[in-house]
Order: structure tokens, then sequence, then C-alpha cells
């Protein structure tokens, strides 16, 4: 092998121990797609960097977009074999409608093999020109500095990209010093992708403008991620004095600190918190987001990218993402819920209702039930007006207090009940429909035992047990 193959060897080598992407044992899949970079990314871990001791697995997807690629899988599967590698593919079932969908479809399959054969790392050929492109790409679409920032070498979970400060010339270089060949896919040299007609037209022209147009613009991509880093940096101490809670699947943060901030740092810091929620938000997405904090009722919520919710109660805010229950229309949670009914006084009983996807007990007789603090009252029975329904709470229902009757929403308000805690508070509402008793907040003049009277007990509380 000449010095300059080897030389290509060598950096890869040292970028991988330096960075720390797997030691010996390592067990790494390679995504190999059969074009050319991919080949040599899976020979310089086959061979020269086999003094590394990594444990290799290839992996291909066929996206069955074009006619051929099943010919493609194929020779992968002979290249795998001939070098004795364990190779995992998969044909997509349905056909891809976008370059889009047809990555979200690959990664998902390398990821899933990933999993499926218990690997470390997976590995990627993107180079130097594809960051050139994806900068690029972005600039055309109005990108931010973390956008500029480009492709990143590694990035969770487990993705590693060695080849990535390679240029596409010394890739061919090494492929011809080796004997290496690679499958053409004829649709790179389509102009209808844009992609493509960076790499074919717009470069070239660039080129031609400034000659140093593509290092220039690496160049660009290191300053903007070292940007990014150093902002993230700044950012750190700030999210820890603005964020009050943070919960599996939610982010709680003080509104009036947040608001405190100039505009430029609140749009920074939200983008942050977007970001643990797994979303990127673009000017528009963060644009919404900070006039609904600014400016939204407290209660609302605002539906964001994929399964994410900002919503207000009172002085705070609060994102919330991951599977969980359907939104309605206006972005809130949906639930089936099974209320229970109480027809009649009996002398004592038990029973179940689910409320907002969680169990709550009612208990009921002459004698208190055994519950929580705060879980049980008493009424005089012949003062009820029954069926009474235990159930979640609607807007527009009314309840009694002695100044007259009143709204929920307006009392719930009063004792700062957050819009979660309203959406799961049970109730208990009378045959005239009206709220008699909410467990722990709130009990209507109503049914009032007078003192040689009989005491009708009911408890209502969540049983923790089936939560």
């Amino acid at each position: 092998m000449s010095d300059d193959l080897q030389a290509l060897a060598r950096r890869v080598a040292d970028r991988w121990q330096e960075r720390e992407w797997g030691g010996e044992g390592t067990h790494v899949v390679v995504a190999v797609s059969g074009g050319l970079d991919s080949v040599v990314l899976l020979h310089l871990l086959r061979f020269p960097l086999s003094s590394l001791k990594l444990r290799l697995t290839v992996a291909h997807f066929d996206h069955a977009m074009r006619e051929g690629s099943a010919a493609d899988a194929g020779w992968v599967r002979g290249l795998a074999r001939a070098w004795q590698l364990p190779i995992r593919w998969e044909r997509s079932e349905v056909r891809p409608g976008s370059e889009a969908e047809a990555r979200q479809l690959r990664y998902a399959f390398l990821h899933r093999i990933r999993r499926q054969v218990d690997a470390d790392v997976l590995v990627t050929a993107h180079h130097a020109d594809d960051q050139v492109e994806t900068v690029l790409f972005r600039i055309l679409r109005g990108t931010g500095v973390r956008g500029l920032a480009g492709i990143a070498a590694s990035r969770t979970p487990g993705v590693v990209r060695p080849l990535l400060e390679e240029s596409r010339g010394e890739l061919e270089a090494y492929a011809a010093g080796v004997g290496l060949t690679g499958r053409t896919d004829p649709t790179n040299r389509e102009l209808h992708p844009a992609r493509n007609r960076i790499r074919h037209e717009l470069l070239p022209r660039l080129e031609s403008i400034h000659p140093g147009a593509r290092p220039a613009i690496r160049r660009l991509a290191r300053n903007a991620r070292r940007t990014s880093q150093a902002l993230d940096a700044l950012l750190e101490p700030v999210l820890a004095r603005l964020i009050e809670d943070r919960g599996a699947a939610s982010i709680t943060v003080a509104r009036d600190r947040l608001l405190a901030y100039p505009f430029p740092v609140r749009s920074a810091i939200f983008r942050a918190l977007a970001r643990e929620a797994g979303v990127t938000l673009g000017e528009a997405g963060t644009g919404a987001a900070l006039e609904f904090i600014s400016h939204g009722a407290s209660g609302g919520r605002l539906q964001l990218p994929g399964s994410v919710r900002l919503a207000r109660d009172f002085d705070r805010v609060r994102l919330e993402w991951g599977t969980g229950p359907s939104l309605d229309r206006r972005g809130r949670p949906e639930e089936v819920d099974a209320p229970l009914t109480l027809p009649a006084p009996e002398s004592a009983g038990r029973g179940v209702a689910r409320l907002a996807g969680r169990r709550v007990a009612v208990a009921w007789g002459t004698s208190p039930p055994e519950a929580p603090e705060g879980a049980v009252e008493g009424f005089h029975p012949g003062r009820l007006d029954f069926p009474l329904v235990v159930r979640r709470w609607r807007p527009g229902d009314r309840t009694r207090s002695p100044a007259g009757r009143r709204k929920l929403k307006k009392l719930f308000g009063e004792l700062r009940l957050s819009v979660d805690v309203r959406r799961r508070i049970p109730v208990v509402a009378d045959g005239r429909d009206e709220v008699i008793w909410i467990p722990g907040w709130h009990r209507a003049p109503v049914a009032r035992p007078r003192n040689d009277e009989t005491i009708w007990y009911l408890g209502v509380w969540y049983d923790d047990e089936d939560t």
C-alpha cells in the first residue's frame, strides 16, 4: 500500500482512537449502500484498521426506489461473504415518496439492526463533500448557526462518521489504489433532486468564482459548530435557573424568569428546551411558541411539531412530549373515561371509576370508609338529588358556595389549580348535574347533616396502587 493510502488509514485510525469511539471488541454496524464511499469505509475497517480489533456487522437497506436496487443488495451480500463478514439486509415494503422519507426508513432499519445484534456503534460513510453539500442546502433554506454546523462527526445514539474530514477525491484515490469498485446509483446524475443540483451545478459555479470554496465551506461548518458549543455552554447555567422540574417526558420552567431575557436570548433558550423534547424549531415555530408564552391564556396549550406540546399554567410553562394520550384538535389529551353512577344511597358499597387514565376508588356507607385524608365527606342522603356521578369536571360545570352558584372554572382559577390538575381531578355531581363535591378542594353547602340526622359517607380518591 502506498504512503498516501497508508496516510488515509492512519488518519481514520487516529481519529477513531482520539475520539474514543470504541476499543477492542467493540461491535460496529457498518452501513453499506454499495456505493464507493461505503465500500471504502468497510475496507478500511476490515483490513488496514483490523488492529483496532472491532467486531463488524454489515447492514444494507434496499429502498426499492429504482430498478436495479435488488441487484445492488445482492452485490453487497456477496461482498460481505467475500470479506467474511456477517450481514443484515432488508428491502423496503413501501416505495419512499421522497429522499427525506427514504432517509427515515434507512435510519430506522440501521438502528433496529444495531439493537438486534447488540452493537455499540453505527458507522456511516459521510465524507467532507457531503458536509459541503449539506451546509449549502441548509443555507438555501435559511438555516441558523446550528444548521450551518452541518453533519456531526458523531451523535446519539451511537452514530459515528469516521470519514467526515476526508474528501470524495481522497476516497476515490484510495479505492483506485487498492482495487475497489462500487455500485453506481444512476439517480445521482439526475438534476431533479436539490442535492444533485448543488453537487453538479452550484458547487462548480462557486469554485469557478473562488477555487477554495469547498474547504472554506467546511471551515464555516467547523466555526459554526464551535459557536453552537459555546452557546450551549453559556446557556447551561441559565437553563438550570429557569427549569423548576424535569420529568421523564416534561420540562417545567418559570415563565416570568424566561420572559425577563431579551427576545434573542429567549429564542435561544426555548430552542434548547425544545431540543431536549426531541424537536428542532425553526424561526416560525420559535416565534409562535414565544408569542404563546408571552400572551397565551393560562390553561392554554400549543401543539408543536411531532408529539410535543407547550402548556401554560399561571406563572409556569411546560413542555410535554412522548407517546401518551392522543390529542384533540386543540392539542389537548383525549382520554376515555369510565365514570361511576350511584343510583341510590345504600348502606355500604364500593366501586371504581376510571378517569384521565387513572383508577379512582369510590366507597360509601353509614360509617366512614378507610381513605386518604380529605377524601371522605358526609351528607344527609334524604336531601341529595340522586343519582350521583363520580366523573371529571366539564366546561360549564357549576357548583354552589356561600356566595351563590358559580362556575368551576372560576373556582379553579382562585384555587390556582393547573390545567393538568383540573384535567385529572374527580368531581361528584348530583341528579341535576350540579357539582356538589370536589374531593380535597371544595364542598357545596348542600345536604349537610344536622346534629341528630343520619350521616351517609362518601369517599373518593385515586387508587394509586393501580396507577
